[in-house]
């Protein structure tokens, strides 16, 4: 998340004016997207070598001796968590998140963390066009959908998810946001 104040000047016979300033904010969540990935490909070689360790060596009777699992119900509870961990993206679908509204545009860039062609979407939206913003929570998955004003019709844009964002950066994003819209969020 960065934060720039952009100052405008105008120069009168050798002196300076400050005209105008706005903050300019950059949300993006590319550490949390690129840990997870990590975490994801992490875990998946943890789990092959443990099946490996396990199917080459002796080790059952100390397994079932000590944790009172064989070598099977290890596997099976260490796919389990593996699973659980990947699907649980899969569900809350978490996504990699830009936003930026330097310039004359809002900009959010999104694509969810999917293992197969995951779509790549990008929106950008005039700061005088930006009518509203609706948040869809459920309690698995925060989403937001955004809504243009261009002249008297209302376009609707495909939610987005939040779920890979902080705390503090969905409030920087939302406070952003309000500061644009054209109609009151009640």
């Amino acid at each position: 998340m960065k934060s720039f104040l952009n100052f405008e000047f105008s120069t009168c016979s050798g002196c300076i004016f400050l005209i105008k300033y706005n903050w300019t904010m950059k949300i993006q969540n590319e550490n949390t997207v690129v840990r997870i990935q990590v975490l994801k490909s992490v875990f998946a070689i943890i789990l092959l070598s443990c099946i490996g360790i396990l199917y080459t060596t002796n080790i059952e009777p100390y397994s079932i001796k000590y944790l009172g699992l064989s070598n099977l119900g290890i596997i099976v509870i260490l796919i389990i968590a593996y699973f659980a961990f990947y699907f649980y993206h899969l569900i809350v679908k978490t996504s990699y998140f830009f936003f930026s509204d330097e310039g004359f545009k809002i900009i959010f860039r999104f694509y969810p963390l999917r293992p197969i062609n995951p779509k790549k979407s990008s929106i950008e939206i005039p700061k005088n066009q930006l009518y509203k913003y609706s948040i869809i929570k459920t309690p698995i998955r925060e989403e937001v959908v955004v809504y243009q004003k261009i002249g008297k019709q209302i376009s609707k844009y495909p939610p987005f998810s939040l779920k890979g964002l902080k705390k503090e950066q969905k409030v920087m994003l939302f406070k952003t946001l309000n500061s644009y819209v054209q109609e009151d969020i009640t």
